[in-house]
């Protein structure tokens, strides 16, 4: 110890660290402490590639909106790197400056924890208590819910639950959940898989929309068009035909094509274009009184 300028105390908390890495450690009257007979760490075994999207992943996750999924992140890629052979974290430190990920901007205020919590209540199947804003801004009201999953879609990250005041399934928006309480009570009902639900209410739930946009604009919809579920695009002269199958509100996705009324025509539904009149005629009659 005192040639390595080290004490006691950090010695054991090395070897403790070690047998949690997996490494067998085992002692020996009058020999002291040795890794088993036999045992080899595995090769790292990481290509270029690999190294690559370890690289990326980490640029993305940065960004991400929640953070203890962002912290959590860090701890693993910090593992990973650690079994890297010397060249291969020069090559990340190289890369480092060669790509380059816009920070997110609306960037969404989380009850600390919630994802874990939700994800954990889901598994362990214990019944959650949410406190929930709606999207009209309304008091919010306190549920109970039987966890199942959390998912991402627009942007968004959901609850998707089954709810006891509602005696049926809801999407509840994680941003929106002012308070989370996790009980110890179980819930024992089977609930299909988050996958089969989602599948299920995206089946049930849509509207179909057809536009049309002149050819040379037609790029611009590309942004945000997923946004409002995007199916395809067929080309017909000097325009373009696209088809949704919008599962947000019709009115939204009204809104959302005004920006390129100069542009484009929105075909069907009929009465989304009435609806799309109607707001052009309320715009230019509130332009015209001021």
């Amino acid at each position: 110890m005192e040639k390595f300028q080290v004490t006691r105390r950090t010695i054991y908390r090395d070897f403790s660290i070690l047998e949690r890495a997996g490494i067998p450690i085992v002692s020996s009257p009058g020999t002291g402490y040795s890794i088993v007979d036999g045992f080899r760490l595995p090769p790292s075994r990481f290509t270029e590639g690999e190294v690559l999207s370890v690289m990326i992943a980490e640029k993305i996750m940065r960004n991400h909106e929640t953070e203890s999924v962002r912290r959590n992140f860090e701890q693993v890629l910090t593992k990973i790197k650690s079994s890297f052979h010397s060249h291969q974290k020069n090559e990340i430190l190289h890369l480092q400056h060669k790509l380059f990920i816009k920070e997110k901007f609306d960037t969404k205020e989380y009850v600390p924890n919630i994802m874990d919590n939700l994800l954990k209540s889901s598994v362990d199947k214990k019944l959650t208590e949410i406190l929930y804003k709606n999207a009209k801004g309304d008091k919010p009201n306190l549920r109970t819910v039987e966890p199942i999953g959390v998912f991402n879609e627009n942007g968004n990250w959901y609850l998707l639950a089954y709810c006891h005041s509602r005696c049926d399934y809801r999407n509840f928006r994680l941003d929106r959940i002012q308070k989370l309480d996790v009980l110890e009570k179980y819930f024992e009902k089977e609930h299909p898989s988050i996958d089969k639900l989602n599948e299920h209410y995206h089946s049930q739930f849509f509207t179909e929309i057809t536009v049309s946009i002149d050819r040379k604009y037609a790029h611009f919809l590309s942004i945000e068009r997923d946004n409002f579920g995007y199916v395809k695009e067929m080309i017909t002269g000097e325009n373009v035909l696209m088809y949704f199958n919008c599962r947000s509100h019709p009115t939204a996705f009204v809104r959302w094509f005004l920006r390129f009324i100069d542009v484009g025509d929105l075909i069907e539904p009929i009465h989304l274009k009435e609806e799309l009149l109607v707001i052009l005629r309320a715009g230019m009659l509130r332009m015209g009184t001021k």
